[in-house]
């Protein structure tokens, strides 16, 4: 079983995007592996979601792009 987990700039499919991804394997009740990347997204990412996420537009300035992020 694969538990994921992202993190977004907002609500919409459409308008908004990844900023990060992660993600744990587990087998059984054990966690056997663990993902976990930033996004760098197109734009800014919204004040009020780095409020509620913790996740800084510096945070994501180095990261991979969604395509290579998903790609890992």
């Amino acid at each position: 079983v694969v538990i994921l987990d992202t993190e977004t700039t907002g609500l919409s499919t459409r308008d908004n995007e990844l900023i990060e991804i992660a993600a744990a394997r587990l087998s059984g009740r054990e966690v056997v592996d663990r993902f976990n990347t930033f996004v760098h997204p197109t734009g800014p990412i919204p004040p009020e979601i780095t409020k509620l996420t913790g996740i800084t537009n510096a945070d994501v300035i180095d990261a991979p792009s969604a395509r290579d992020a998903v790609a890992e």
